[in-house]
């Protein structure tokens, strides 16, 4: 049994919820891989479309897709496309692309029924139609129809329909629906300006743009929850302003808040950090038993005070959250990465960690293996209110544990 099938195995054996559940983590054995972990390159520094900015290498998104891993990357607010869709090959024991997407950056792959889509996040053609991209045994395939889709945050698949929730240039957020594939879209609701994020739970489709949530049940009609406030989706961080990441996993939802912006004087200008980035007060995870209007049970996951969640991921085995600390061993700035798994509604308990000179952004499990992003803040032009002090050059680098 492999080292993860051990700590499940031993977090199975606890009653969820009972008195003993503060008890699971410290019963629980933890791994640290860091002598274990197999470096596996740093696709997005090679090759013709090679990014030179480290922010650009940042590993957003790390996909299991047929045997193969999917890797987003990019810089929207920088336009820094076009973008490869590079796949690492575990058979091959290589990384590949067989296809570049006229896009500066590609933050999120879905899979709906058994075929592989991505949102095109900022397109480099015109404003006219949005992008998003299809994978197909002739490889992908560009779907230009969307209409005035400057920005396609999110595409989901619900009631044997195609959903997207974009950006148009009048700087205000649309859900929009397909019925035929892609081919022609139909305007179905107005969102706010901030970037939506969609995620199926309890045979609803929600869509989070800031402010209240809007809910699509089996009548396809949205509904603006005026009960799901921010205090109700974010108990215990005020600072808390969007859902980030989703991950659903039987009846839970497990998610990670966007935190305010953070302005930063300096002597020419005013800038604004990059709203995916942490702070003073970092993103929270949260973990949501319903979201029903009758039954709303969400609870914030506590985590050490200068723990930050970066991913959460939900597998067979269950759900799992990606965070990392900073920490000064013997004057020498380290992180601390660690993959914590739910073990009952308030634990979520560390079963592995590792060091590195840069924070790990994304993770994802494949054939009995953790695979890691390395990622970076922007760094010095933002001063002491980065997360990384330099924009670090290991960021777009893969690791993999060897368990």
């Amino acid at each position: 049994m492999t080292g993860l099938g051990i700590v499940v195995s031993q977090l199975l054996r606890w009653p969820f919820g009972s008195s003993s559940a503060t008890q699971v983590c410290a019963q629980i054995p933890k791994a640290d891989v860091t002598q274990q972990l197999e470096l596996l390159g740093s696709p997005f520094t090679t090759g013709k479309h090679a990014k030179s900015q480290p922010y650009t290498r940042n590993v957003w998104v790390m996909f299991p897709f047929q045997g193969q891993i999917y890797l987003g990357h990019g810089d929207s607010n920088r336009n820094q496309g076009p973008i490869p869709l590079w796949f690492f090959n575990p058979n091959a024991q290589q990384f590949q692309f067989n296809f570049v997407a006229p896009e500066e950056e590609i933050r999120s792959f879905q899979s709906i029924g058994t075929v592989l889509y991505t949102p095109g996040i900022d397109a480099r053609d015109s404003w006219k139609f949005g992008n998003i991209y299809r994978l197909e045994k002739k490889g992908w395939q560009k779907i230009r129809t969307i209409p005035e889709g400057v920005h396609v945050w999110s595409i989901q698949g619900f009631e044997r329909k195609l959903w997207s929730a974009i950006r148009r240039p009048d700087n205000r957020g649309y859900l929009l629906t397909s019925g035929d594939g892609g081919q022609t879209w139909q305007d179905v609701q107005t969102l706010g300006s901030a970037p939506a994020y969609m995620a199926q739970f309890e045979s609803s489709l929600y869509v989070f743009s800031g402010g209240r949530p809007w809910q699509i049940g089996k009548n396809l009609q949205p509904i603006q929850r005026q009960d799901l406030e921010r205090t109700t989706l974010f108990p215990d961080h005020p600072q808390a302003t969007q859902v980030k990441k989703t991950a659903a996993y039987q009846s839970k939802l497990a998610y990670l808040s966007q935190v305010s912006r953070y302005v930063s004087q300096t002597s020419r200008t005013v800038k604004v950090l990059n709203s995916e980035d942490p702070h003073i007060q970092p993103p929270g995870l949260f973990v949501a038993d319903s979201l029903d209007s009758n039954k709303t049970r969400v609870q914030r996951i506590p985590l050490n005070p200068q723990e930050v969640p970066w991913d959460v991921l939900a597998i067979s085995q269950g759900l799992f959250v990606l965070t990392s600390e900073r920490q000064r061993v013997g004057g020498k700035l380290r992180f601390v990465n660690r993959v914590r798994q739910s073990a009952s509604r308030q634990q979520w308990c560390e079963i592995l960690r590792f060091e590195s000179d840069t924070f790990a952004r994304s993770l994802t499990w494949l054939q009995g293996q953790w695979y890691f992003g390395l990622g970076t803040d922007y760094g010095a032009e933002y001063g002491l209110k980065s997360y990384t002090p330099t924009a670090h050059p290991l960021s777009g680098t893969i690791l993999r544990t060897q368990l």
